[in-house]
Parts: C-alpha cells; structure tokens; sequence
C-alpha cells in the first residue's frame, strides 16, 4: 500500500497510527505501539459506522470522525476513501488539531482506482424466454 502514515506516527504524543479496510484487516501501521489486534480494528470499523447510522437517524448525515477520550489516552477515528478507517492512538487530545491536518493529506492520497469493464450486451431475445430462477 502506498500509504506513508510517518507524517502521523511521528506528531508529538501520538502512539501509533494505522490504517483498517472494511474487513477488519491491517493495511498499515506506523508507531512506536505494538500493531492493533484484529478485534480492535473491526472494533474501530463498527464504531464508526454505528456512529455514521446515529448521524443519519438524527438527520445529521454521515459520521466524519470520532475522538474518544480514554483514561489512557485519546483515540481518534477517521473514515477515509474506499470504505477504510484510520485509527490513531495518542497521550491526550492536545495533538488532535494535528492530526486532523495530517490525516487531510493522507485522505487526499488515497484515490480509488476503478478500471473500466466493458458490460456484455444483452441479449433480449434470451432474456424474454428465460426462466425464472425459483
């Protein structure tokens, strides 16, 4: 992944950046903090979406980050392009202004590359005699 989360890990008082796809799975990680287990990253993913279905319910839209405040320290989560979170863990929110910068750039990095696909033409004679599939 041509992802460089340096710019992240290295802001004073952050522990650890990393980066999550919608699976749960590590894409990447940069920090001094051991790599997040499996379960904190799909913990991560569902918090944010959970706080993207309170948005919409409420009519406020679409959850653009959560900053939680632990009594270890402040976690923050971002949802990036192509259904991915970024996780950060840091000593305390004094660095959060930060981060949002940095993670600015990060998102515009990320860009979804989508090669074209050419669909086969219908056929409608096929379509018209077809059966049903139940």
């Amino acid at each position: 992944m041509n992802i460089d989360l340096q710019p992240l890990a290295t802001l004073p008082g952050v522990r650890q950046a990393a980066i999550t796809d919608d699976s749960g799975r590590l894409l990447d990680c940069a920090g001094d903090a051991e790599p997040p287990t499996a379960a904190i990253l799909v913990l991560a993913h569902a918090t944010l979406s959970a706080a993207s279905e309170l948005g919409r319910r409420s009519g406020s839209g679409d959850c653009l980050e959560v900053v939680q405040q632990h009594d270890g320290g402040v976690i923050y989560l971002l949802g990036l392009p192509q259904r991915r979170v970024l996780l950060v863990r840091c000593q305390n929110s004094d660095v959060i202004a930060a981060i949002r910068a940095a993670s600015r750039r990060l998102a515009q990095s990320i860009t979804t590359r989508v090669r074209p696909v050419a669909s086969p033409l219908p056929d409608i004679s096929s379509a018209l005699h077809a059966e049903p599939a139940w």
